[in-house]
């Protein structure tokens, strides 16, 4: 048995992650507003992956174009639920319900890939959700449980539209040409960003200030890392196993709030005060989750 190399790919890009979203939390401490960060993140790897289709080493079925198409519709889509659902609710509680995405990708798989799951996976899936889901419990104000239902149902939704996706991007990337189809999935999300901010008659101001650099600055550590991830998912044939590591980015989260929150004016390590024993906690469940994934891939 040997440990899959590419399991290294999702962890850097969830450490990635967790850095670009303490950035994009500061742009919209600064004022950024959620939609034109939405909007600055699809066109930040928009530009960022349409270079690789230079790349492309093997043929491309053209006529299979409404496939990448389609799964940037649905990338767009699970990206705008996420925007929405953190513009009504709280991301302390909007982030935990789209850990459920592990879990969504193991359902996908086991209908729509033959022998993809193993009992390890679904112990991994099931245990790192439920790390997740702690990570920020204690963060869990209950003020009216209807207006919770809202921003709840779409982080479910988003979750479900990405795990969807990441399990499509697995099956029909390699045999269309997987540098094209990324690029073209990304085209699509970026093409559909401008739409809407033509278009529709209340799309929000991106003015050039402090706010906006920031999101640009978190949008580009996330298509670097959105890079590595989809990499992993088109090259590597591991949609569960790639999703499961990469959930470790509730744990990196902890790490960079701690070391680099104070830097950017971010208080939560010292203001969440007994919470963060139990973040502890949950990050050890998520760590458990990892290492059952591990060991069912080197089986």
């Amino acid at each position: 048995m040997s440990l899959p190399w590419y399991l290294l790919l999702p962890l850097v890009a969830a450490i990635g992650y967790a850095i670009a979203s303490l950035l994009l939390k500061k742009a919209l401490n600064e004022g950024a507003h959620p939609m034109a960060c939405f909007h600055i993140n699809n066109w930040t790897s928009s530009l960022a992956f349409l270079p690789l289709a230079l790349f492309e080493t093997q043929p491309v079925t053209w006529h299979l174009w409404y496939i990448p198409v389609g799964l940037g519709v649905l990338f767009f889509t699970g990206s705008w639920f996420t925007f929405i659902a953190m513009q009504r609710g709280d991301v302390s509680l909007v982030t935990p319900v789209m850990g459920s995405k592990v879990v969504f990708v193991a359902l996908s798989a086991s209908f729509l890939i033959s022998g993809s799951m193993k009992p390890l996976m679904w112990i991994a899936a099931i245990i790192t959700t439920a790390g997740i889901f702690l990570m920020s419990a204690t963060d869990f104000k209950t003020p009216k449980g209807a207006r919770l239902a809202g921003p709840v149902v779409m982080a479910l939704i988003s979750a479900a539209f990405f795990a969807l996706a990441d399990v499509l991007l697995q099956m029909w990337a390699p045999a269309f040409g997987p540098k094209t189809f990324l690029a073209l999935l990304a085209g699509t999300t970026g093409g559909l960003s401008f739409l809407a901010i033509t278009l529709l008659p209340k799309a929000p101001p991106i003015p050039w200030n402090r706010a906006t650099q920031w999101s640009i600055g978190g949008s580009v550590l996330i298509a670097a890392q959105a890079i590595i991830l989809s990499l992993a998912l088109a090259f590597y044939h591991d949609a569960i196993g790639v999703n499961v590591v990469y959930a470790t980015r509730g744990i990196w989260s902890l790490v960079v709030v701690a070391l680099l929150g104070p830097l950017l004016g971010n208080r939560e390590r010292h203001e969440s005060g007994r919470a963060y024993g139990i973040r502890i906690v949950a990050a050890t469940l998520l760590m458990a989750g990892v290492t059952c994934a591990v060991i069912a891939r080197m089986g």
